[in-house]
């Protein structure tokens, strides 16, 4: 995840631990192919393998949340209110293997989206936000990839790459993932009094109601004049967005 800063935040890789779990899972399946054809219990072995395979995957868990527990509690001391897209990991995540009668379309490329899904950590640290931050808005993620944070224009073209933006109507020019975020950011701004708020402080009402929609970033922070009450010197920026 990119925050509209800049700031990138990624699960440090373990390429060594992910091949033991893709060894051990190939060891697992041919353990079960055969105790199904023979029509015979999981041996012995085959019952090992499965506790080791079990043994690496929550050390592989332990690693990720950990980088969840650093990833939100870096955002909820940068900012009182983390913007983020409404998206729904549980079923992004899920199966596409479907059943005998109907099989699912692509399942390889599936999993291995769902597998990158769950190793970005998003619904992780979605989750340790909302007890982190002051307040966590949730907006509508379409389009926000294929907009210019610039001058707004919307065109699939925009994204020339995956990690590249670039306007086709203004030329503005940009990190894709931090395009993105800014207009995260923009759209929690501006859709603040509707967003779905969640966090802390939102809970304890204690930033009452919404500001006016300011653009910010870490080097300033709104006026009272803005419709803000004034922060300390110091402390945080009150948004950012993710």
């Amino acid at each position: 995840a990119t925050d509209s800063d800049g700031e990138v935040y990624e699960v440090p890789d373990d390429p060594k631990l992910d091949a033991k779990i893709k060894r051990k899972e190939r060891k697992k399946a041919k353990s079960l192919a055969r105790s199904k054809a023979n029509g015979k219990p999981v041996s012995n072995r085959g019952r090992r393998i499965g506790g080791q395979l079990k043994k690496l995957k929550r050390k592989q868990k332990r690693r990720r949340e950990n980088a969840a527990h650093q990833h939100s509690r870096k955002l909820a001391d940068t900012a009182h209110t983390v913007v983020m897209e409404d998206l729904n990991t549980k079923d992004m995540t899920r199966s596409a293997k479907g059943t005998v009668a109907e099989p699912g379309k692509n399942v390889k490329q599936k999993a291995g989206l769902n597998r990158g899904i769950l190793k970005s950590n998003w619904g992780r640290t979605e989750r340790m936000l909302d007890y982190k931050a002051g307040q966590v808005l949730k907006v509508p993620p379409a389009y926000t990839s294929q907009t210019c944070a610039a001058c707004g224009h919307v065109d699939k073209a925009n994204r020339r790459t995956q990690a590249h933006f670039h306007c086709t109507a203004c030329g503005h020019t940009a990190n894709a993932d931090r395009n993105a975020a800014q207009n995260i950011l923009a759209r929690g701004l501006a859709l603040c009094p509707t967003a779905r708020g969640t966090g802390a402080a939102a809970r304890r009402e204690a930033l009452g109601p919404c500001p006016l929609p300011v653009a910010i970033d870490k080097s300033t922070s709104p006026t009272r004049e803005q419709g803000m009450p004034s922060r300390p010197r110091g402390s945080p920026p009150w948004y950012t967005g993710i």
